[in-house]
């Protein structure tokens, strides 16, 4: 991503970082492209997160307005795994500086911030697939940060990292 594309895209996620009132999730447009036991789960997302989620679906929308569903609903669920713990700005942003630099578990708050980190795409899937969701949509969670050149999923990265 090009330094200023980068600065544009951070500064407003940072903002809602630390003032949460910023975040203005469209949960009427997650209710219409979700079945319902996928929005339940979307819910249970902290708002900064169904805010993303909601924004990378739109993103998939304007690269390709014909996008299937399944890859918009897996756009709007695909941080879901990072429901199981606390919103907490300070790990959120730590972990975005440590990863690129190691992979390594640490100890402590910020070692736990690193796993679930590292673990909340495979984490989100399993999410879905407990609570019977689509096994297709789960898939394209678990694999969202992976480079593979498969199409949905290509897509998907591309619209999450424009976000």
């Amino acid at each position: 991503m090009r330094p200023v594309r980068w600065f544009l895209n951070v500064v407003p996620r940072t903002l809602r970082a630390f003032v949460p009132a910023l975040a203005r999730p469209d949960d009427p447009f997650a209710r219409e492209v979700l079945r319902p036991e996928e929005f339940a789960l979307y819910l249970r997302m902290d708002p900064r997160d169904r805010h993303h989620g909601v924004a990378v679906a739109r993103a998939v929308l304007a690269r390709d307005p014909g996008a299937e569903s399944v890859v918009l609903r897996a756009a709007i669920l695909h941080d879901v795994g990072k429901s199981v713990a606390p919103y907490r700005a300070w790990e959120r942003i730590a972990v975005h500086v440590l990863v690129p630099a190691s992979r390594r578990p640490r100890r402590g708050a910020l070692g736990d911030a690193l796993r679930r980190h590292l673990e909340h795409a495979e984490r989100g899937a399993e999410l879905i697939r407990a609570a019977g969701g689509d096994a297709r949509v789960a898939d394209l969670v678990a694999r969202h940060h992976h480079s593979d050149p498969e199409p949905h999923l290509a897509l998907l990265r591309a619209a999450d990292e424009a976000t």
